[in-house]
C-alpha cells in the first residue's frame, strides 16, 4: 500500500502572529484571574470566624519555613553552623503596599507551578497544526517532560535553596553587625526570583538535547567530560560555601550531577534512535 503524506495547509504570516498573540491574550487572562483569585479567595480553616486571604495565610507559613530554622530540615545544619540558629529575623514594610506587593510575588511562583500544564497546554494548541502526526508525539512527550523538570525544580528550589540561602544571608548579616531587619517586598522578589531561576535550571537536559540536536554536543563528548565537570562544580561549592560537613555541597551540587547524567542519557537514547533510521 501507499503511504498517504499528510499535507499541512499553509496559513498566511499574518494569521499565525494573529495566533500568536491570541494565545499570549488566553495566557496573560488565565494567569492575571488566577493571581486575582489568590489574592481575595478566603483560606478556608479560617472559615466562618474571620476572613483571611488565602494567599496571605500562605505568605505566614512562607515566613515560617524560610526563617525559622529551627525547624528547616535544609537550612538548620547551615544555622547551626554559623551560630544563627536562634536569630530572629523581621520583615518590614517600607511602603504602604509592600505586603500587597509581596503577596503577589509568592502569587507568581505558585501560579507559575499550577499554571504550568495549562500554559503548555495553550503553546501546543498553537504549534500542533504545524505538526505532522509523529510529530506532535513527540512533541507532546517532551512537553510532559520539561513541565516536570520546572515544577521538579520549583519545588527544590522552594524548599531547599531558598531557606540555605537566607541562613547565608542572615550570617552574613550578623558578620557585619546589622540588626535582621528586611525589606518584605525584597524577601518574596528573591523567593520569587531563586524559586524560577531554579525551575528553569531543571530543564537543562533539554537544552542539552537541543545541542545535540543541532550537532554541537555528543554522548562521547559529555561522557568523556562527566569527572571533569563534576569535579569542578563541586569543587566550585567547596570554596563558596564554608561547611566541613559537606552538606551543603551535597545538597547543592546533587541536582545538576543528576541532571547532567540525565543528559547524557537522552542523548544516548536520542542517537540510537538517528542510528536505527540510518
Amino acid at each position: 500500500m501507499l503511504a498517504v503524506s499528510e499535507e499541512l495547509p499553509e496559513k498566511p504570516l499574518l494569521d499565525h502572529v494573529y495566533d500568536f498573540l491570541e494565545t499570549l491574550r488566553r495566557i496573560l487572562i488565565e494567569f492575571i484571574a488566577f493571581l486575582i483569585l489568590l489574592i481575595f479567595l478566603p483560606a478556608p480553616w479560617m472559615l466562618p470566624r474571620s476572613y483571611y486571604p488565602l494567599v496571605f495565610a500562605l505568605m505566614n507559613a512562607t515566613n515560617h519555613y524560610m526563617l525559622d530554622f529551627n525547624d528547616n530540615p535544609f537550612s538548620g545544619p547551615f544555622a547551626r553552623l554559623f551560630g544563627v540558629n536562634g536569630s530572629r529575623v523581621v520583615l518590614i514594610s517600607h511602603g504602604w503596599f509592600d505586603s500587597l506587593t509581596a503577596a503577589l510575588l509568592l502569587s507568581v511562583v505558585i501560579a507559575a507551578g499550577v499554571l504550568s500544564p495549562l500554559i503548555a497546554y495553550e503553546v501546543y494548541r498553537f504549534v500542533e497544526p504545524g505538526l505532522y502526526s509523529h510529530e506532535k508525539r513527540v512533541v507532546k512527550r517532551y512537553t510532559v517532560f520539561a513541565l516536570s523538570l520546572f515544577v521538579a525544580g520549583l519545588l527544590y528550589g522552594y524548599f531547599v535553596v531558598m531557606p540555605i540561602v537566607f541562613s547565608v544571608a542572615v550570617w552574613l548579616a550578623t558578620l557585619g553587625g546589622a540588626s535582621l531587619f528586611f525589606s518584605i517586598q525584597e524577601f518574596y522578589q528573591n523567593i520569587m526570583l531563586g524559586t524560577l531561576a531554579t525551575g528553569v535550571f531543571f530543564m537543562f537536559p533539554l537544552v542539552v538535547l537541543a545541542l545535540h540536536k543541532i550537532g554541537v554536543v555528543t554522548y562521547e563528548t559529555l561522557r568523556g567530560n562527566w569527572r571533569y565537570v563534576v569535579f569542578a562544580v563541586f569543587a566550585f561549592l567547596v570554596m563558596v560555601t564554608p561547611d566541613p560537613t559537606f552538606f551543603s555541597d551535597l545538597v547543592l551540587g546533587a541536582p545538576f550531577v543528576a541532571l547532567y547524567f540525565l543528559s547524557m542519557w537522552l542523548v544516548k537514547r536520542e542517537e540510537r534512535k538517528e542510528k536505527k533510521k540510518s
